[in-house]
């Protein structure tokens, strides 16, 4: 597979949609619509698995827009701040969401968000040992309720969500990651 063109059809202020001509092994042609962020500059975003000294794992539960609901996530941010370091970004979007200081960020993996729509990436980063310092920023477009959950009734959490709030699949998938590779 490969792309012969590319075409913007529509652009607002933090996402464009795309119209792909995708030609297949075989030369046949389609048409594939993907969205692209504008405010990156084609550089992603951050997701951060923090874990306080106590052993409790950070999560947030925020409201998306796109899908009308809740959902339990890790704190995360777009690299959106030209000149920041990709694990500035880390820090700094941990401690305004969540009110907690990273020391030291661990790269875990980059992942593709949602890969048949979109071609934005994050670096999973893990935190251990955070310790709350308060939160620095609200912003007016989010509702962040921070969520603390000790590591060892992580899972329950998970399978019983109260109604309305759902899941981001990333959550346990990550962490069954880490937990595969003896980072937690």
């Amino acid at each position: 597979m490969r792309i012969s063109s590319k075409k913007t059809v529509y652009q607002g202020h933090f996402l464009r949609m795309v119209e792909k001509t995708v030609v297949s092994n075989s030369g046949k042609k389609g048409i594939w619509e993907s969205v692209e962020r504008t405010n990156t500059e084609g550089r992603g975003a951050v997701i951060i698995v923090a874990v306080t000294k106590e052993g409790d794992l950070i999560l947030e539960k925020n409201w998306r827009p796109p899908i009308e609901s809740y959902v339990i996530q890790f704190p995360a941010g777009l690299m959106d701040v030209s000149g920041e370091a990709e694990i500035e970004t880390a820090r700094r979007e941990l401690l305004e969401e969540t009110g907690y200081m990273a020391g030291e960020l661990i790269p875990v993996m980059s992942v593709p968000l949602t890969p048949a729509m979109a071609s934005t990436h994050a670096m999973h980063y893990f935190a251990p040992g955070v310790e709350f310092k308060g939160r620095t920023a609200d912003k007016e477009n989010e509702e962040i309720e921070v969520v603390k959950v000790r590591l060892e009734h992580v899972a329950d959490y998970l399978l019983n969500l109260p109604e309305g709030v759902e899941l981001d699949l990333r959550v346990p998938g990550i962490l069954w990651v880490m937990q595969k590779r003896g980072i937690i």
